[in-house]
């Protein structure tokens, strides 16, 4: 079970599926990319099953290289590491939250609410 140590000392979980604590960085320039290629999945697709499959290959693929980096946060100290690969051992930045201008405390809560608010038709 891959873990990492967070500069804070607590260990970070990387494998669980989904990660509650795992993020994927989409850099702007290439949502429209994405988006064209969501929807030629989506033509090409002989069934859900098979769009499905097309749209984690799209997201999460790491061959040849990653299209997304991983980004995890720390549940102690709500610190971001990132990983350039998957496959990588060792992280290629850490970011500390400075502080939280928000109800919210963390990368994690924050979505979480919003993802409660719109469950809720908010």
């Amino acid at each position: 079970m891959p873990k990492i140590k967070c500069l804070c000392g607590e260990l970070i979980n990387l494998s669980p599926i989904p990660n509650r604590q795992s993020f994927h960085l989409i850099w702007e320039p290439l949502i429209e990319k994405l988006a064209d290629n969501l929807v030629t999945a989506h033509q090409q697709a002989q069934s859900d099953e098979d769009f499905e499959q097309q749209v984690y290959e799209l997201l999460l693929s790491i061959k040849p290289k990653p299209k997304f980096q991983e980004a995890y946060e720390c549940f102690n100290c709500k610190r971001l590491v990132i990983f350039a690969r998957a496959s990588d051992n060792v992280p290629a930045f850490w970011y500390q939250q400075e502080r939280a201008n928000t109800d919210v405390d963390s990368l994690r809560s924050f979505v979480d609410e919003t993802i409660d608010n719109q469950a809720d038709g908010i």
